[in-house]
């Protein structure tokens, strides 16, 4: 019986079914009773393809805009994948096309109809639309590595990561004395001066 309703449910065929980026996150007695499935993420050429013929046509005409004010280069398309959204599906992707259509959409509801031109979304202005991107190239030794520095890979929920490790040293410092020797070595040095000039005056 569903508490919230009071109404009988019959729950004996029904199938439920859930989503997770990682399974260590699921409580242990819920994940024995779940069949896990595991799915691989999408590749570049993957999410190329996808985005072309599924997301584009979608975001765009969810959004009111005819595809011929707004045309998406194939460079901005795949600097959008590479350094926007790396995760394994596309539902980042999804969400920065729809960013670009909005913001297009709206250029076009404040421009008169003469007015109105075609928008060219391109590397030298995709940042306008979608803002800096949150990755950055992994490439930060072109000519190689320099000494003392190594190449590791971490692993995350959204995918891998390179990271640099250096190591860094310093040459030690000499000892310094305790201030009570130099403390003694001159109170005793100043006992041996008194002497020698007590010396010399009774001389």
């Amino acid at each position: 019986r569903d508490l919230y309703l009071d109404v009988p449910v019959d729950l004996s065929r029904c199938l439920f079914l859930c989503t997770a980026n990682v399974a260590e996150t699921i409580p242990g007695p819920l994940l024995d009773r779940m069949e896990v499935i595991r799915l691989a993420g999408y590749v570049f050429e993957e999410k190329l393809q996808i985005a072309n013929q599924f997301l584009i046509p979608q975001t765009i005409t969810t959004h009111g805009i005819d595809g011929d004010v707004i045309t998406l280069n194939p460079d901005a398309l795949a600097e959008l994948i590479r350094n926007y959204a790396r995760e394994a599906g596309v539902r980042q992707l999804r969400k920065l096309l729809e960013k670009i259509a909005r913001k297009v959409a709206l250029n076009l509801v404040r421009t008169e109809v003469e007015k109105r031109m075609l928008t060219v979304i391109g590397l030298d202005n995709l940042t306008k639309f979608v803002g800096q991107p949150p990755h950055t190239s992994d490439h930060l030794y072109p000519e190689g590595m320099p000494p003392g520095v190594c190449m590791g890979l971490a692993w995350t929920s959204m995918g891998g990561k390179t990271l640099f490790v250096e190591a860094r040293g310093r040459v030690p410092e000499a000892p310094a004395l305790p201030k009570s020797t130099d403390a003694s070595k001159a109170v005793g040095s100043s006992q041996e001066d008194g002497k020698e000039k007590g010396g010399a005056r009774r001389r």
